[in-house]
């Protein structure tokens, strides 16, 4: 009767973990379409009584576990909602589950958590939270990675708050780049001097000395007052010798249809250029001068204007160049801006989160950070696609994306789900056989049994 009593509790066993198992596939199945979910897979194993030797234990059936597929990739699909956020590679989104809404903090009884579901959308109060409702967590610009046991990662992050505005006021100019070509080839000052001579009657006639001037180029650059209104200003340059031009402020004038009176005043920048065209000097910002623009008509005091001017981009290369050829005075990029129009938002590739303006201005609102784990598999799953940091997940590192190993977050992309509809029909196919052959061998050992206690008829 023993070996009744193993058939019944293997089949039993088996019954219940292949029930399991379907429930895991239903689970899959319902998320197919859920931003974020991964997958998760049935595993099994033997259940075995104790013997003596590795022939004498007698099989006790099987046990079930579900085993979260969590590092898995889910593909990156486009959305049009630019607050819409992915992570190709590793790590997680940080997530509050509530926000103070009078004081914008992370409420008291939030839970710090983590997501790969970045369906975000600004909220009425201008938070970033996902369909589940949790915010999302962001650093100040410009911050680096922190590393944290547990939830005490997650301190000094914050919600992301995106600034309810309209447009973004008008921004005075301070600094200047300017770009173009100063010839190599136009003409240098020539100094030109006659000797003493004598006329028909023995008198002296002295000698004289002419200098023509070198090559002069103006060039005009925009700038802005503190109310963003625009004002042009000439910049003169002179070539005072090979590969050496002077530059400064010569004057200005105010917005179309603006009686204004321009006054400049400041003295003359030398500039120098290698033999390769490149400028050697300056090698930072200067001052041109400045330029003080009154009312024409009254004489009133209407803006000054002094910004600084550069040559070189960020990188250090130059953006005023001294080769052969036609000079060209392309232009110039300012940091001053009008009043612009709010476009919206994205994410640059540094991961920082910007508000977009007219004119393709951008203001850095906050990091989008990375969250990654010694141990993924150690998070503990929770409702809304999202998971809770533990014991057994270890130390959580805070990045900011794309660095440390972290992945990269992108803007208008959503993870899908990496429920692959196919397999887990197959599986339930294999899960309903499984269950069906168990069921029989339940009911074939019941049968057995039958005939036994018929012996006594």
């Amino acid at each position: 009767m023993m070996g009744f009593n193993n058939s019944l509790i293997n089949g039993v066993t088996a019954m219940n973990a292949q029930s399991s198992a379907m429930g895991v596939l239903s689970d899959n199945i319902a998320n197919a379409r859920t931003v974020g979910f991964k997958d998760s897979d049935s595993r099994f194993s033997t259940l075995v009584a104790a013997g003596k030797s590795a022939n004498s234990g007698i099989g006790q059936g099987v046990t079930f576990s579900k085993f979260g597929r969590i590092d898995q990739q889910g593909i990156l699909s486009t959305s049009y909602t630019s607050t819409n956020f992915a992570i190709s590679g590793n790590g997680f989104f940080p997530v509050a589950s509530a926000i103070d809404g009078t004081t914008g903090q992370i409420a008291t009884t939030a839970e710090r958590l983590v997501t790969r579901a970045g369906d975000f959308t600004i909220d009425k109060n201008g938070f970033l939270v996902n369909s589940k409702g949790y915010a999302l967590l962001g650093l100040p610009v410009g911050s680096t990675a922190t590393t944290g046991t547990g939830a005490g990662a997650f301190n000094g992050l914050q919600p992301i708050k995106v600034p309810a505005v309209g447009t973004l006021p008008g921004q005075a100019t301070t600094t200047v780049t300017l770009t173009g070509n100063l010839s190599a080839t136009d003409a240098s000052p020539v100094t030109t001097t006659t000797e003493d001579t004598t006329d028909a009657d023995g008198n002296v006639i002295p000698g004289t000395t002419t200098t023509t001037p070198g090559t002069t180029l103006e060039g005009k650059v925009t700038a802005y007052d503190a109310t963003g209104t625009p004002y042009s200003l000439t910049v003169t340059y002179t070539k005072t010798a090979p590969q050496t031009w002077t530059a400064q402020i010569t004057g200005g004038s105010g917005p179309d249809g603006t009686a204004l009176t321009a006054t400049a005043t400041g003295t003359p920048v030398t500039l120098t250029f290698g033999a390769d065209g490149q400028l050697t000097s300056p090698t930072s910002a200067v001052s041109f001068g400045s330029v003080s623009f009154t009312n024409t008509a009254t004489g009133a005091a209407v803006a000054t204007l002094s910004p600084s001017f550069k040559f070189q981009d960020d990188s250090g290369k130059s953006t005023l160049t001294g080769f052969g050829g036609a000079s060209n005075l392309s232009g110039s990029t300012t940091d001053g801006h009008t009043p612009l129009g709010y476009v919206g938002v994205e994410v640059g590739d540094d991961g920082v989160l910007y508000q977009l303006f007219d004119q393709g201005k951008r203001v850095a609102v906050a990091s989008i950070p990375v969250v990654t784990f010694v141990n993924d598999y150690g998070l503990e799953a929770v409702s809304g696609t999202a998971y809770r940091v533990t014991a057994e997940s270890g130390d959580a590192t805070v990045n900011l994306s794309n660095t440390n190993g972290a992945g990269k977050v992108f803007g208008a992309q959503l993870e899908e789900s990496t429920v692959d509809l196919a397999d887990e029909f197959t599986d339930m196919i294999v899960t309903q056989r499984g269950y069906q052959a168990a069921s029989k061998l339940v009911t074939t050992t019941d049968a057995m049994i039958e005939t036994i206690r018929d012996l006594k008829r």
